[in-house]
């Protein structure tokens, strides 16, 4: 039976339209936050409370998020989060003091949790292994593309309208793509009328279990996560990721203020120059899905698709990052930033296939843990960039973190390994145990 194709309907218009939606909600904040800093009279470590709020509770709400996820499945997860998250991003103009900016901030944190466990954890349903990182590669430039078209949208809505009016209209548009996915997106291919028992035989063609793993209602039990933690390879994947984002955050957060108050930039000149590294990182994701597919045709090796990418793209984002903060034009600046943000979009797509590689049937709750220490970074890394350029009165030593952090990241990979899933690994361990014990009964 010839195979339908709804799977890439499904992640084109319902998933993409969602992660468009969630960058254009969390990036407001950075281009607005000069102008909030000037009518709040905030200092810019006040700011920096500010940005990095939504940060801490999105990190801590990952893993929560990622077994929320697996127990109501992502099509009621991400509707109601993305409901929720829209109706905070409308009232935070209406925050009067730092506090309830930081308090509105905290609340879109929580509500955005869900966004990525419930995307990855579609994404691993919906798509056989030879396709899951071009389905990874779309699901995140989307999100990159968000990025980019919201610094550059909301640099011109705040330059006519004033920064409030980027909030109201994202967040009513944003509730009403929350509903268009409670309308359109299923579960599991099997529940879509659409999908033919051909598409259903390629995706589940590999796992055989891939229903019953994947139904409503799993979750990673107490004695799996303990096991869990006591994999090398569960931190790793954890920490390389925390140093991706801890450089990803510069862009995310600190991007339009090193622009304005390190460069001089007006306001529309800073959203260009920030939206441009977002653009280049989502050419980057969409490219390295298609290059990793490739490779593991080709090798049929998890490890080959993977690790040398992780490694070399933490070189290129790393020391490209800090060649910018040196460089004398704008020009050689912007080129510099995209090529450091194309050097992490080659390590987005490996990191998030390694997930689902080694997660298998928990790929929520290890993407929850591996997207908490991705935005640990980003609570961490802004107030801590923004410290250090306090102390010593630049922005140099701050960004000369970040290159080391990244160096880190690079020898992280050497310990992930995605041949095997962490339970599979469980699993083999206890047969030789058993196999061990049997032999000295005999």
């Amino acid at each position: 039976m010839k195979s339908t194709n709804v799977r890439w309907r499904v992640i084109f218009f319902i998933m993409v339209p969602m992660q468009l939606m969630m960058s254009l909600d969390r990036i407001n904040i950075s281009v607005s936050a000069p102008l909030i800093q000037e009518d709040f009279g905030l200092s810019l470590t006040e700011i920096s409370f500010v940005l990095s709020a939504f940060a801490w509770t999105y990190a801590l709400c990952q893993v929560p998020a990622g077994i929320w996820v697996q127990r109501i499945g992502s099509h009621k997860a991400i509707a109601i989060a993305g409901i929720l998250w829209s109706i905070v991003t409308f009232i935070t103009p209406f925050g009067s003091s730092l506090i309830l900016l930081i308090f509105f901030r905290c609340l879109l944190g929580i509500a955005q949790s869900a966004d990525i466990p419930g995307g990855i954890n579609a994404i691993n349903t919906w798509f056989p292994r030879q396709e899951k990182a071009r389905a990874n590669s779309i699901f995140l430039s989307s999100g990159y593309l968000g990025l980019a078209i919201g610094t550059t949208l909301t640099a011109w809505i705040i330059s006519r309208f004033g920064w409030e009016w980027s909030f109201y209209s994202y967040g009513i548009i944003g509730v009403a793509v929350g509903l268009y996915w409670y309308k359109r997106f299923k579960n599991h291919p099997k529940d879509h009328p659409a999908v033919n028992q051909g598409e259903l035989d390629l995706i589940t063609e590999e796992t055989k279990s891939q229903e019953e793993n994947h139904e409503e209602g799993f979750k990673t039990s107490r004695k799996e996560w303990k096991a869990l933690l006591g994999k090398s390879q569960f931190w790793a994947i954890g920490f390389q990721y925390f140093c991706l984002v801890l450089v990803e955050s510069f862009f995310i957060t600190l991007l339009p203020l090193f622009l304005l108050q390190s460069r001089g930039l007006s306001i529309e000149s800073t959203g260009i120059v920030a939206a441009l590294p977002w653009l280049s990182l989502a050419a980057s994701v969409v490219g390295m899905g298609t290059l990793v597919d490739f490779i593991y045709r080709k090798t049929k090796s998890r490890i080959t698709s993977r690790v040398p990418f992780g490694i070399v793209g933490f070189i290129i984002s790393s020391s490209c990052l800090w060649f910018a903060s040196q460089a004398t034009s704008t020009f050689n600046m912007s080129i510099l930033l995209m090529i450091s943000m194309a050097g992490i979009g080659m390590i987005q797509v490996p990191n998030w296939s390694a997930v689902q590689d080694i997660g298998g049937k928990h790929s929520a709750s290890l993407s929850g843990w591996v997207n908490f220490c991705g935005n640990a970074a980003t609570a961490i890394g802004t107030i801590l960039v923004v410290q250090t350029v306090n102390l010593t009165g630049n922005w140099n030593m701050g960004i000369m973190l970040l290159t080391i952090m990244g160096g880190l990241g690079a020898i992280s990979w050497l310990f992930i390994k995605p041949n095997k899933s962490l339970f599979e690994e469980e699993q083999i361990e206890n047969a030789i145990i058993n196999n061990e014990t049997s032999n000295t009964v005999i």
